[in-house]
């Protein structure tokens, strides 16, 4: 994630001690907390990614945590025809208000049922964001 970042341009820091984000990213005086999630492949072709933290009690995110979630989902290492990935950059606000305790991500089009997009489709490199 660092890497992608400092390819648009951004400054990336991480921090030392024990936080509820991953990274620091600063880009024209602008400075966001950041928290990375990456999405794991179902059986049924889409990926699931928890919004949420800790590792014996989930708990849900709040304002302080971070500034901004970036879901990834590594399209392109798992499907042989898309050459893409999936970063969704998705504000905490949001996180908080929906309440979920996951995020169902898949390429677009890939979807199940009547779904073709993903709920979470609008955050799709949305790296103005942070």
């Amino acid at each position: 994630m660092a890497a992608k970042l400092v390819s648009l341009g951004y400054s990336v820091s991480f921090p030392f001690n024990c936080t509820s984000y991953d990274l620091i990213a600063d880009k024209d005086g602008k400075v966001s907390k950041v928290q990375v999630k990456t999405a794991t492949l179902s059986k049924y072709g889409s990926y699931r990614c928890q919004l949420t933290h800790g590792w014996t009690k989930k708990k849900k995110y709040v304002a302080s945590d971070c500034d901004v979630i970036v879901l990834f989902a590594p399209y392109s290492s798992d499907f042989d025809d898309i050459y893409y990935d999936g970063f969704y950059v998705i504000p905490i606000e949001t996180i908080i208000e929906t309440k979920a305790f996951h995020a169902i991500l898949f390429p677009s089009g890939r979807g199940r049922g009547n779904r073709k997009s993903s709920k979470w489709e609008e955050f799709r490199n949305g790296w103005s964001t942070i």
